[in-house]
């Protein structure tokens, strides 16, 4: 079996360079990074290879997610790359806490592209050292993720606009 891949694309009427920034400066991230109607929280961004990310995501219900994210590429304008999952409160990897067949890892690319009509933004998540069992769940919540990232990207665009 070939390892499943997740893309998600989108054009921002925006400069590639203001797209950037949204994406690498913690307290515009903050402002819009996460699925619709959670916060989020930057809790440490070191933007560099090797340089961690760490965050929290509080959910109308009042429960938190946090995330550690492990840099692997910082290529400015024009592309991120990391290491992407689940942590505790601490940093400490866990499983997702909403599906524990979820990968415990997944490598993140974001590239970022100049078009005619603003920024081409494409994501892509790909599990890492997934069994076949865990490839399979994050086959099966492709429609979920692309409406978590959807909603994130109508989040940036209604930053973007007016920030």
């Amino acid at each position: 079996m070939t390892t499943p891949s997740f893309t998600i694309t989108r054009v921002f009427d925006a400069s590639r360079e203001r797209v950037w920034a949204a994406w690498t400066d913690p307290q515009r991230l903050a402002a819009w990074f996460g699925p619709k109607e959670t916060k989020g929280t930057v809790l440490e961004y070191d933007l560099r290879p090797g340089g961690v990310w760490r965050g929290r995501m509080d959910a109308p219900d009042g429960s938190a997610m946090f995330s550690k994210f492990v840099f692997e590429q910082v290529d400015p304008p024009s592309r991120l790359m990391w290491i992407h999952g689940f942590a505790d409160e601490h940093g400490a990897r866990i499983r997702a806490p909403f599906a524990p067949l979820f990968p415990l890892e997944l490598r993140t690319t974001v590239t970022f592209a100049e078009v005619d009509d603003g920024t081409r933004v494409t994501l892509e998540w790909v599990p890492l050292d997934a069994s076949s069992e865990e490839e399979a769940f994050f086959a099966s919540m492709m429609d979920s993720m692309t409406g978590g990232w959807t909603g994130s990207f109508d989040q940036l665009d209604a930053y973007l606009a007016q920030s």
